[in-house]
């Protein structure tokens, strides 16, 4: 299994997710980030408030045989003409559990 975290413009957010769903893929969530993408730009803080452009953290969980699809559509979806438009990193995932109680004997 794989976690994938990509930063997208704000604007890019809907027409990836869009992408993702039409391809079956589900398991993802999104949150509202101040970010840098480029390591040459100024640092954006959380302090800072509204300055800095506001970026979407996608988190994605895919079984290995899937995630070259998944970043392959964030990456087409997520771009912006042809400026840097962010970051994508693939993570492995050595164990996933559900959150509920345990059977006996299970961790």
């Amino acid at each position: 299994m794989k976690l994938i975290v990509a930063f997208v413009h704000s604007s890019h957010a809907g027409p990836v997710v869009r992408a993702l769903e039409q391809a079956d893929l589900y398991h993802l969530s999104l949150s509202r980030v101040h970010g840098v993408v480029q390591p040459d730009a100024a640092i954006v803080r959380a302090d800072m408030g509204s300055e800095g452009e506001l970026e979407v953290r996608l988190e994605a969980y895919c079984e290995d045989a899937h995630f070259e699809q998944v970043v392959g559509l964030i990456r087409e979806k997520g771009h912006v003409g042809g400026l840097p438009s962010g970051a994508v990193f693939v993570h492995p995932v050595d164990h996933a559990w559900p959150v509920s109680q345990a059977a006996a004997g299970e961790r």
